[in-house]
């Protein structure tokens, strides 16, 4: 008990030695002024900052996934298609069949038009 306890205790110290090290034997690198400012690219940001993205963007990212989540579902059915039988084979036909359906309904809705 108490080697498991002296051990645990060990481990916590490397670990906030290690966490900390940086800041305790690295350089400290000189702060100009603009130190405190969100970057991304390392340019300055160009708008102000809390502006959400578009509407067109959530509208394309939430059909990414969607579709995606798709993919997955598909991914052991296609693995395994050696050993489907007829009725593995009709839900994996379905499935699809349902997907394209649901990308055609959204495509004649015009979703996916980028106005």
């Amino acid at each position: 008990m108490t080697a498991a306890l002296f051990d645990l205790l060990l481990v916590l110290a490397l670990v906030a030695l290690f966490s900390r090290s940086g800041r305790l034997f690295g350089p400290s690198p000189p702060h100009s002024a603009d130190a405190e400012l969100p970057y991304e690219t390392g340019l300055p940001p160009l708008d102000e900052e809390g502006r959400g993205a578009s509407v067109l963007y959530w509208r394309f990212a939430v059909l990414f996934v969607v579709f995606d989540a798709d993919l997955a579902f598909l991914l052991p059915w296609a693995l395994a298609r050696t050993g489907l039988d007829a009725a593995a084979l009709g839900a994996v036909t379905a499935f699809t069949g349902l997907a394209a359906f649901m990308l055609a309904y959204l495509w004649r809705k015009g979703v996916l038009s980028c106005r």
